[in-house]
């Protein structure tokens, strides 16, 4: 059996909570759909860098640490409903670094993946409105908790973060006082194992990253 052994490069700690599980989690359907063989996905290993600077820089440092991984994620969030202004002032100089040193013979991993959510990477956790009610364990609606549900609406909200405090509360508000307190910490690490891998694929941002992430198992020739 083959093992896909892959790292990420995230932006925050909460972003840390979601992403790995999520990404092995999508990788490992992707090539259960496409590939012709048994392949063993490991969870992306969480690094960083401690390199000061620009986080191009710190892109280049991460992607040295990993030299011997099949690739490497980097994360950013959009904060804006467009993905391109991330992309163009936070992943692509640092992509242009590893192009660089990989140009001249220096080992960095040479497989780098952006990973991009339009606003926020909350903006994930509202993709599957059933499983974020299963998760905060209400009875009530989508719709009664105002809950985003085509993929132009999710994306659109500017403020995920907020959006998914605002749903907490509103669910939360029905219960006894003493069981209302809750944090959205919570959410990250319940949702990466269940968010339905259906429901995110609506999304633009997530095509964006299958396309990404196709190409670069087909250049691994994990897929043929």
């Amino acid at each position: 059996m083959t093992t896909l052994v892959t790292a990420l490069y995230a932006e925050g700690r909460t972003d840390e909570r979601f992403l790995p599980v999520l990404l092995q989690r999508s990788m490992t359907d992707w090539l259960a759909r496409h590939a012709n063989r048994v392949v063993d996905v490991l969870e992306p290993f969480v690094v960083n860098s401690s390199v000061e600077g620009g986080r191009d820089e710190r892109i280049l440092a991460v992607a040295q640490q990993v030299k011997g991984y099949h690739l490497l994620f980097v994360h950013a969030d959009a904060d804006d409903d467009s993905s391109r202004r991330a992309y163009a002032e936070r992943i692509a100089p640092g992509l242009a670094l590893v192009s660089d040193a990989l140009s001249k013979g220096l080992p960095v991993c040479a497989e780098l993946i952006p990973v991009i959510p339009v606003q926020q990477v909350e903006a994930w956790l509202l993709a599957d409105a059933a499983s974020l009610c299963k998760v905060i364990g209400t009875s009530l609606s989508p719709d009664d908790l105002s809950i985003p549900l085509r993929a132009d609406e999710i994306e659109r909200t500017a403020n995920p973060k907020q959006r998914l405090r605002d749903i907490m509360r509103a669910a939360y508000a029905s219960r006894p006082r003493r069981r209302r307190a809750a944090e959205l910490g919570e959410l990250y690490e319940p949702l990466a194992n269940q968010v339905r891998l259906a429901a995110l694929e609506r999304l633009p941002a997530y095509q964006d990253y299958l396309r990404d992430l196709d190409a670069v198992l087909r250049r691994l020739h994990f897929i043929a």
